[in-house]
């Protein structure tokens, strides 16, 4: 056999790059490559390297570990290895050095990258940091912060769990990061995030946010990629003839264009896309070559979107205007004074003990008159939801929609770290606002979405 075609045979993009080292024997043995005397070998020798790295773990201290401990090392150990055969020519070359190189070396060599790349990785986290973007998406700015990927390099175990990734992750990339693990998977999320947010810095933060808002006034709270929506948004400016800078388009421009566009062939839609991007890398003079080559990976996403869109004549969809919050007319919330101390903690108390849920509703109707003692009921009187739901058919819109905006429900990202009684509470308000008929219910979210409290 020919080495074209070894390599041909043993090509890298075949092989997984998250569990590299055992898809290389498994394919070098399946081609012929590596004997089963060879893989008799390398199997004794990371037997050895796992009871040297058991021994290291357990200090010395015992003989034995638990079974889901040592296939944990052992995958580290693993994991380690592949970082070293990666970098070498082609996989017929690494082949030949597990052919030839001891595991125990392999591994050294390894773990000598990954420290490197875990060097890396904190770097592009600083770098992350400086060029972060102001926006109030719950999920980029969670994932960012010291509980999110900062969880990484305070926990993160490169000689004994080097495949794990120790971090709270929830934004999503335009371009997500597939088929690699531990530091390799951290490194290339950042190196990402650093581009996308290198792209979103060339507009205001105030037009991102109109920009998205026109897409959900309640974008905060959706798992959305910040870069696709404001590189859609560029795009389809370009298209239409609206004002890139501001990231602003008009519904007239977007009927015209999905006008002038549903007569186009899907080739020929892609290639103004194509042509609209590379008009904006020029306009916004976007030099770093790094950059312009995540734009035009990330555009048979975009293109794909805006495609779709035409051909259901949805186009408005994608292509949305800005929309300014800040401009709606604010309704002004009051609450009367509170009830006396012990005279709540007297309410509370005869609530905990009543057994029927109609006492309970009365006794709270009679005593509570101020929203914040209302409020404060719900989350300390151990209501059932039953309970709450109808105590919530007794209250006004203007109520509800005060309980909506201090206890907002829109996502798991917010109910983390809440309490059981808070989570109760928004359930309740969750599933009270779906039984509601569609047009009480957008009077409600309306009214929650404009209320100011004094």
């Amino acid at each position: 056999m020919t080495d074209i075609e070894k390599r041909r045979i043993m090509d890298r993009t075949n092989l997984s790059g998250e569990t590299y080292f055992l898809s290389l024997l498994q394919a070098g043995h399946h081609y012929g490559f590596l004997t089963d005397s060879d893989l008799e070998k390398i199997q004794r020798q990371c037997l050895e390297l796992l009871a040297a790295k058991a021994d290291e773990w357990s200090r010395g201290k015992s003989s034995s570990i638990r079974t889901e401990r040592a296939e944990s090392i052992m995958k580290s150990n693993l994991y380690t290895i592949g970082l070293y055969l990666k970098t070498l020519p082609d996989p017929e070359a690494a082949v030949q050095e597990l052919k030839t190189a001891t595991v125990k070396d392999m591994y050294q060599k390894g773990r000598k990258i990954l420290g490197a790349k875990l060097h890396t990785a904190k770097h592009f986290y600083h770098l992350v940091l400086k060029n972060k973007i102001v926006t109030v998406n719950e999920a980029y700015n969670a994932t960012l912060g010291k509980s999110g990927i900062g969880i990484f390099f305070n926990t993160y175990n490169p000689d004994f769990e080097a495949h794990e990734i120790p971090a709270s992750i929830d934004y999503q990339l335009c371009r997500p990061v597939t088929d690699l693990a531990g530091v390799e998977f951290i490194q290339k999320y950042l190196e990402n995030v650093y581009l996308e947010n290198e792209f979103c810095r060339h507009f205001a933060a105030e037009d991102i946010h109109h920009l998205l808002s026109g897409y959900d006034e309640n974008y905060q709270h959706l798992l959305i990629n910040i870069f696709e929506q404001v590189l859609t948004g560029a795009i389809g400016c370009l298209l239409a003839g609206g004002n890139v800078r501001r990231l602003e388009i008009n519904p007239e421009e977007v009927r015209a264009l999905q006008e002038e566009l549903s007569g186009d062939e899907d080739r020929a839609i892609a290639c103004k896309i194509r042509k609209a991007a590379g008009d904006l890398s020029e306009l916004e003079n976007l030099t770093r070559p790094s950059l312009r080559d995540y734009i035009e990976k990330s555009l048979p996403k975009i293109t794909a979107n805006i495609l779709h869109a035409v051909r259901t004549n949805t186009l408005d969809k994608t292509f949305v205007p800005p929309l300014h919050p800040e401009r709606k007319p604010s309704i002004r919330f009051f609450s009367n004074a509170k009830m006396a101390d012990e005279a709540y903690r007297e309410m509370i108390a005869e609530l905990l003990v009543c057994r029927l849920s109609t006492d309970k509703l009365a006794l709270i109707r009679e005593k509570v008159k101020a929203f914040d003692d209302l409020e404060d009921v719900l989350l300390d009187a151990r209501l059932s939801v039953k309970e709450i739901l109808l105590l919530f058919d007794s209250l006004g819109d203007m109520e509800i929609a005060a309980l909506i905006k201090r206890h907002p429900f829109h996502s798991d990202v917010q109910a983390v770290e809440v309490s059981e009684a808070e989570k109760t509470l928004r359930f309740s308000l969750k599933t009270f606002l779906e039984k509601l008929p569609s047009e009480r219910r957008e009077r409600i979210l309306s009214l929650a979405d404009r209320l100011v409290e004094e």
